[in-house]
């Protein structure tokens, strides 16, 4: 990827954020080649969404992106299940912090330590009651983002919402909607935004 770019023309910066995160998911993200997902679905194409994220202007998009939609919901915490989620967990809570909020991130394990504490969770303790947004980079049966949902409320934490940053739009949304109670489930982009005519 090339250095930083600067952005020009008659919209906004949230506007100028997102087409560019969208330019590099396209390009760097979505793989064009049959797979078996972890649903055990056979696809046409993979999105690697840690291409990008894992580079510092993905991550710096993506984080602001995701903030400016769960701020309002004022979060003390971010975190979803390792390793999808954690490039997200960690840009959010740095946009947190450079827009003036401490929030903190946690990593979901897929099992239990089998040693020390065996926790299930990673990161600054989540105390009973702390709001907390629950991350996933790629929703499709939902299954990771339902687990994850259900361990942060297991440790405590109030489920404010769910963000991720690919909707494949293959039930997810309808799976992990009911499971928030109420509360929102934001997608950054769909796979139908990214792919077009591809999908």
């Amino acid at each position: 990827m090339t250095a930083r770019a600067g952005y020009h023309g008659a919209v906004t910066e949230s506007e100028q954020y997102r087409n560019r995160l969208a330019q590099l998911l396209s390009e760097y993200a979505v793989i064009r080649e049959s797979v078996v997902l972890s649903s055990g679905r056979r696809s046409s194409y993979y999105i690697d969404c840690r291409q990008v994220l894992l580079d510092p202007e993905g991550a710096e998009l993506s984080g602001k992106l995701a903030w400016d939609l769960i701020q309002e919901h004022a979060p003390k915490a971010v975190g979803g299940l390792t390793l999808g989620a954690d490039p997200l967990v960690c840009a959010v809570s740095s946009a947190a912090w450079a827009g003036g909020e401490r929030v903190t991130g946690f990593f979901i394990r897929k099992e239990s330590k089998k040693h020390g504490l065996q926790q299930w969770i990673e990161g600054p303790f989540i105390e009973e009651g702390t709001p907390v947004v629950v991350l996933d980079d790629v929703l499709t049966s939902g299954g990771s983002l339902a687990t994850a949902i259900e361990r942060a409320r297991q440790a405590g934490g109030v489920v404010m919402g769910a963000v991720v940053v690919i909707d494949r739009q293959e039930g997810g949304r309808e799976v992990i909607e009911p499971l928030l109670d109420g509360a929102p489930l934001y997608a950054l982009f769909t796979a139908q935004e990214l792919l077009g005519n591809d999908l």
